[in-house]
């Protein structure tokens, strides 16, 4: 079976308090975009007492251990249900979603492979939602996202999710990393940022994507992000500059979109050109 593994961009994202458990209470809406990671699995019953889980990528960076996402699910996936039978798990992972880039590459392999998992071993999703919530969750705060797979305003962690079945992006997207990382701690860390407020929700309200309204989808990471890294801000600036409606850093970074009218004629051709002959990561969703 070959799962395909969608990345996602942040609309808007801001950071609303501090929560006792050492993380934020963000508000963001997701979005899929055809930027996939391929997941090529398959599931044998095993002819010992015990489960493996063989992983392989082209990737050097990818890490082949437990402490890849892939596997992390896997195993948090067969506790919560107690899967008494043993199987020969591999996976292949073609991996095209940059690492660490605010796409949600890593969630998206989890929660993909989790929807995989459950329709497997049919499991049933009507009694069993919180179940597989909390396994998606177990993994990352975003990966009961990809569950979905579907735009949503999240808030919380990023797991309290709400469809937005009327919020579509009429543009082409293009998404470019100028091949720069960007640790998501250390944004959170050097945010400037007064946990004793509480800041009110803007994003809950918005049903569909107004660019009149482009204001309320900053994201609240690009000040200290673009300080520290000048060059994203400045992939930011040709962007518009290239005729972008719309960009923005997508998550703590380091990728940027921009959104392309798509009768824009070659305006998006003309700067895909141009970061590709940067050799900067680059490509349309």
């Amino acid at each position: 079976m070959i799962i395909k593994a969608p990345a996602k961009i942040n609309i808007g994202l801001r950071i609303l308090n501090n929560r006792d458990d050492g993380y934020h209470t963000i508000e963001t809406i997701f979005y899929p975009v055809k930027l996939f990671d391929k997941i090529d699995v398959s599931i044998l019953p095993s002819d010992t007492d015990l489960n493996s889980v063989i992983i392989k990528t082209e990737k050097h960076a990818i890490p082949l251990t437990k402490t890849n996402t892939c596997v992390k699910i896997i195993e948090a996936f067969f506790q919560e249900f107690r899967i008494k039978e043993t199987f020969k798990i591999n996976i292949f992972l073609e991996k095209n979603i940059p690492i660490g880039g605010g796409l949600g590459g890593g969630s998206s392999d989890a929660g993909s492979l989790l929807r995989y998992l459950v329709n497997f071993f049919k499991i049933d999703i009507a009694e069993n939602r919180q179940k597989i919530m909390d396994v998606a969750l177990s993994v990352g705060s975003d990966v009961p996202f990809f569950l979905l797979q579907k735009p949503c305003y999240a808030t919380g962690r990023g797991e309290k999710l709400k469809s937005l079945s009327m919020f579509m992006l009429d543009y082409d997207v293009l998404l470019v990393n100028p091949n720069k990382h960007v640790s998501t701690k250390w944004a959170y860390e050097n945010l400037n940022f007064d946990g004793n407020i509480k800041k009110e929700t803007i994003l809950s309200g918005v049903k569909v994507f107004d660019i009149e309204n482009k204001n309320l989808f900053e994201n609240e990471f690009e000040t200290v992000v673009f300080e520290k890294y000048p060059e994203l801000a400045e992939v930011k600036s040709q962007l518009v500059s290239f005729g972008a409606d719309f960009a923005s850093l997508s998550g703590s970074g380091a990728v940027l979109y921009g959104l392309f009218d798509r009768n824009g004629g070659g305006k998006i051709k003309s700067a895909f050109n141009n970061f590709k002959a940067l050799d900067y990561f680059v490509a349309i969703g």
